[in-house]
């Protein structure tokens, strides 16, 4: 009897650059119950980090200090990240590596942003990750490694040329949210940027996605090109 194989899947979670995009790879559909599961434990980080600096700052919290509302959202988005993580090991009894790599940057860094009264820590993290992961996926292609080949290659049948083409796509994906990360915090105010954050959340992978959808179909084998059949 052979052993049982891994799960291919890709874990998504923090900022949609703090994730590869859920949407390329066909998978079997999962009960309801579990997606929502999945989907608070995703998203929910990032959520209730933008919910709470809203309320924050509709409640005048601080006062007249305008950074008040960022400094505390930050300590509900380290709580958040926490209890999602573990949430997602007691349920799904292993913890994924980006999910881990977010959590560990949010802890520090938001540590930070309090103890120091500087939102500036907490938004650079969104940067760091992005250029970590893009970094990450740039030298092991440089290296002729493709680890997105190894996560979902089971799963989404592409042929051997694509496999370098895709991973320096990704490379651009996460280095455009660096940039766009950069751009927005460094010029507008901090709801503005909140406001970015979770929307480039949602956005940024369906728009990747669709970007990518004609590389994709090109460069599927046949039989599993749906257009092939």
């Amino acid at each position: 009897m052979t052993a049982p194989k891994e799960d291919p899947r890709i874990e998504i979670t923090e900022a949609q650059a703090e994730a590869l995009p859920e949407a390329i790879v066909p998978d079997a559909p999962e009960p309801a119950a579990t997606n929502w599961t999945k989907t608070a434990i995703d998203f929910g980080p990032v959520v209730g980090f933008g919910l709470s600096f809203f309320i924050f700052r509709a409640l005048k919290i601080g006062g007249t200090d305008a950074t008040a509302p960022m400094i505390w959202a930050t300590g509900v988005l380290i709580v958040i990240s926490i209890v999602a993580l573990i949430a997602a090991y007691i349920i799904e009894k292993r913890v994924a590596w980006i999910p881990l790599v977010a959590t560990l940057f949010a802890i520090p860094m938001g540590l930070m942003t309090i103890f120091f009264h500087d939102p500036v820590f907490i938004k650079v993290k969104v940067t760091v990750i992005n250029l970590l992961i893009g970094g990450i996926l740039a030298i092991a292609a440089l290296m002729k490694k493709y680890p997105l080949k190894s996560l979902i290659s089971e799963t989404l049948k592409l042929k051997e040329e694509a496999w370098p083409k895709l991973t320096w796509l990704y490379v651009g994906f996460y280095a455009v949210m660096a940039v766009a990360n950069e751009i927005v915090w460094r010029t507008q105010s901090d709801s503005v940027w909140v406001t970015w954050k979770m929307a480039s959340l949602f956005g940024g992978p369906i728009v990747f996605t669709l970007i990518l959808t004609p590389f994709l179909m090109k460069n599927m084998l046949p039989e599993t090109n749906p257009s092939a059949s």
